[in-house]
């Protein structure tokens, strides 16, 4: 007899009275799965030998159409896996059941272990059974930590639900010990695959085993790797554990600065004392190390790519910098929290090089006076006593004058001598610090807005050659925003210009680009400018400034662009009516160069951005600090920095000039941002825009059947909540890149982007209904796949996809920001 209950996700078929503590437990953390049905047999006693036919006709009772995902509990590790095959045969559907061991995790998550592999695998009525993962939630990197690996005679590498741990392969004991915690407490993380490296209790981990694994990792793996020094490891003296492995492997590496814990989509990381016991929970929580240049050169400081900040530390007022009090700020640093004036002083990057104790949090008080340092020595005391209780008992307030490196005194006797007591009331006891020079401030780039958008109507003009004091006019963007879009000092496209007057006669524009709008025609026209732009500076006014901006010819060339940077951007607006089909370019107008010599776009990019190049630097290493796969090539700086600069609104009108199928300076940024999107994940699946549409579109556009894309096709990898138009047009995608690496605070992490010259198949038109929006359903054409008018086997695939999708699609959607919205609007191959 089996009863059946349905418990929080999952069906619970079981034969005794009461489901098991284990079955109860796994049904109720288990997360829901898209597209099978959860179903746990709870086989805890001896069973009656007709057993599986009675599970057989329980699960045709209950109608499901689906795949079955099978969790067996309380009974051999090989029952999952004769089940599975045994169900699918009977059942006619898709099982995916464990093949060994079955490991509950953390946070629901189900880990299928064995010696030779293990793993979820799907099994099929008259089909070989296919693995599938190792991990159920299924993250990123799953096919990067499966195996058990022997690294050194003295180092193994061993699969971990929440991640892999490279540790001493000689005391079993404190393994196992170890192992167990880490199993039950870490939690798997989607797209961050924790690399625990060492164990408390053992020796220290050698550098070359960690190499030795670093070599034999996927790429996917190298993507999402975060080490964690979770032991000891046999570091050079006064050498940073993240700094030693990327100088040792010569790659930008992340490092997580604690052991995550807790859910994985909001994980709390904590240090790990010499017991291996959890320490203070870290304000810094992953940190991007670079490696040196040369050796022996000075290492870069690390930077922090994310951070926690509890409200105790008052309102952000800039970047893991918080306003604590009128006259002082609190900045979160890799060793803990930094208490000073709200202008940083010239030796903050030392206090930021500090490295992180485990065992103690610092509460570095900046004391560049004494009547400062005794203010912010009492805000610090104050601090200290509102932190919570485990960090109250760790924390630690230092001078910054003793902590940081390079200045005169500075030992770990003396950091620790002048570390100040307080108590939860007050700092007491607290002796004034040296001096040091006052802070010198840096210009501070102000973006302003620039003039409403020209209309239709309005007549691009270039911007008159002059010089002297005369101010420079106001650079506007397509969209009619200011120049800085997303990244401050970032300058973008402009246009139209007048490309007949040529380099010679051309004025001095902001980096080598004309300004678009009939309002910047003259002196008369210009408005406010921002700080730091180009053509407004120090030497904005000099005789030879348009010299220096205008480029002149590109060696080996022969294209019209190369003897100038400048570009010629229309405005971005929607597809008028009635629809009109994009032509074919010539070779000379197409924003993906046939072939992979770029050197002559490279020289003209480097040219014609050359300041917002420089601009941007930082953040460009940032991104390709925390994607190693991103960073290959002396090339992969520039193809950053275009796409970077085609995301922001500064972008906005380069699809329109691709789809005009004229030659212009757009060409080249264009192949530069080819070249840089090439080399972003691949999002596969559905992907998401609007349009605008009539029903004689829609049935133009049905009797084209074949949709070819000359611009970059903007579109959602997750359902839109509120995007303007008429008509849903979802996409089946091959190839599109995500672009969530290089979106600012303001842009679109959900955002995937197809390469121009993309094909679309039309799969159907829906024309609206009662009740019913309008849809346009589309495929990706694979390159190898000629785009033909009859239907070809995929179609019927991917259209089945589209459909199983819109009818499981629930949730109000993702929102999109209304300055980003009229990128999603439109169709690919209209113009």
């Amino acid at each position: 007899m089996i009863t059946r209950h349905t418990v929080g996700n999952a069906l619970v078929l079981h034969a005794s009275e009461r489901i098991s503590t284990e079955a109860r437990t796994v049904a109720l953390s288990v997360d829901r799965d898209p597209d099978n049905d959860i179903v746990i047999l709870d086989l805890q006693h001896e069973l009656p030998f007709d057993i599986w036919d009675t599970v057989a006709t329980e699960l045709r009772r209950q109608r499901l159409r689906r795949g079955i995902r099978l969790v067996v509990c309380g009974a051999r590790p090989e029952t999952g896996a004769l089940a599975g095959q045994w169900l699918s045969d009977r059942l006619g559907r898709p099982v995916i059941a464990p093949f060994g061991r079955m490991i509950p995790g953390a946070a629901g998550l189900l880990f299928v272990h064995a010696t030779d592999l293990g793993g979820w695998v799907c099994y099929r009525r008259g089909h070989t059974p296919v693995w599938q993962s190792k991990r159920y939630p299924v993250p990123a990197w799953d096919g990067a930590a499966v195996d058990h690996l022997t690294i050194s005679s003295t180092c193994a590498a061993e699969p971990l639900p929440g991640g892999v741990w490279l540790r001493e392969s000689r005391d079993e004991a404190a393994v196992a010990v170890h192992g167990s915690h880490l199993t039950s407490t870490m939690p798997c993380l989607p797209d961050a695959m924790p690399v625990l490296v060492g164990c408390p209790g053992t020796a220290p981990l050698r550098l070359d085993d960690i190499a030795r694994f670093w070599r034999g990792l996927a790429p996917e793996g190298r993507e999402h790797a975060r080490f964690v020094q979770y032991g000891p490891v046999a570091l050079p003296d006064g050498e940073q554990f993240g700094q030693a492995l990327a100088d040792l492997l010569r790659s930008p590496v992340r490092v997580f600065t604690g052991v995550p814990s807790g859910r994985p989509d909001g994980p709390a990381m904590f240090t790990v004392d010499a017991d291996g016991r959890p320490g203070w929970q870290v304000f810094a929580e992953e940190l991007a190390y670079r490696p040196r240049e040369t050796l022996g050169a000075k290492a870069v400081t690390p930077r922090i790519l994310r951070h926690r900040a509890p409200p105790e530390l008052g309102e952000p007022v800039g970047p893991r910098v918080y306003q604590y009090a009128h006259d002082a700020v609190v900045e979160v640093i890799p060793s803990g929290l930094w208490l000073r004036a709200p202008e940083p002083p010239r030796h903050a990057d030392r206090i930021r090089a500090v490295p992180m104790d485990p065992n103690r949090v610092r509460l570095v008080v900046d004391d560049p006076a004494p009547a400062a340092a005794d203010r912010h020595r009492e805000l610090a005391g104050d601090l200290a006593a509102r932190l919570d209780p485990a960090t109250r008992r760790r924390a630690a307030v230092q001078p910054s004058s003793l902590v940081a490196p390079g200045r005169p005194g500075l030992s770990a006797r003396g950091i620790e001598a002048g570390t100040y007591r307080h108590t939860t009331g007050h700092a007491a006891d607290l002796l004034p610090a040296p001096s040091v020079p006052a802070p010198v401030p840096e210009p501070v780039p102000v973006a302003v807005a620039g003039p409403p958008a020209p209309s239709a109507s309005e007549v691009a003009v270039a911007v008159p050659a002059a010089a002297g004091p005369a101010a420079p006019p106001h650079t506007v963007l397509p969209g009619g925003t200011g120049l800085l879009g997303a990244t401050p000092g970032v300058t973008g496209l402009h246009g139209p210009e007048a490309e007949a007057t040529g380099p010679h006669g051309a004025g001095p524009d902001v980096a080598g680009l004309s300004v678009v709008g009939s309002e910047v025609a003259g002196p008369h026209a210009a408005g406010p400018h921002a700080a730091g732009l180009d053509g407004i500076g120090p030497d904005a006014n000099a005789p030879d400034a348009a010299a220096r901006d205008v480029a002149g010819p590109v060696p080996g060339g022969g294209a019209g662009w190369a003897t100038s940077p400048t570009m010629t951007l229309p405005v971005h607006r929607p597809a008028p009516a009635p629809v009109r089909f994009q032509r074919t370019p010539g070779d000379d107008a197409r924003g993906v160069r046939p072939g992979p010599d770029l050197d002559e776009e490279r020289t003209w990019f480097r040219r014609a951005f050359r300041r917002e190049i420089a601009a941007v630097s930082a953040d460009v290493a940032d991104v390709l600090a925390a994607h190693p796969a991103l960073a290959g090539g002396a090339d992969a700086v520039e193809y950053a920095t275009a796409v970077r600069l085609y995301l922001s609104a500064a972008g906005d009108g380069l699809d329109q000039a691709l789809r005009s199928a004229e030659p212009g300076g757009h060409v080249p940024f264009a192949r530069c941002v080819s070249a840089g999107v090439r080399r972003l994940p691949v999002h596969r699946g559905v992907a998401y825009a609007g349009a605008g549409l009539t029903t004689a579109d829609l049935r133009r556009i049905a009797q084209r059947r074949v949709l070819t894309d000359w611009g970059f096709t903007n579109a959602l990898a997750e359902p839109p909540a509120d995007l303007p138009g008429t008509v849903e047009v979802l996409i089946w995608s091959a190839t599109a890149r995500r672009t969530a690496a290089f979106e600012t605070g303001d842009g679109v992490p959900a955002r995937v982007l197809f390469l121009p010259g993309t094909a679309f198949t039309v799969l159907q038109v829906q024309e609206p209904e009662a009740g019913a929006p309008a849809r346009l359903l589309l495929r990706e054409l694979a390159v190898e796949e000629p785009p033909v008018d009859g239907r070809v086997r995929f179609d019927a695939l991917a259209l089945a996809a589209l459909r199983q999708h819109l009818v499981r699609r629930t949730g109000p959607g993702t929102p999109v920001p209304a300055a980003a919205a009229r990128r999603f609007t439109g169709v690919p191959g209209l113009r």
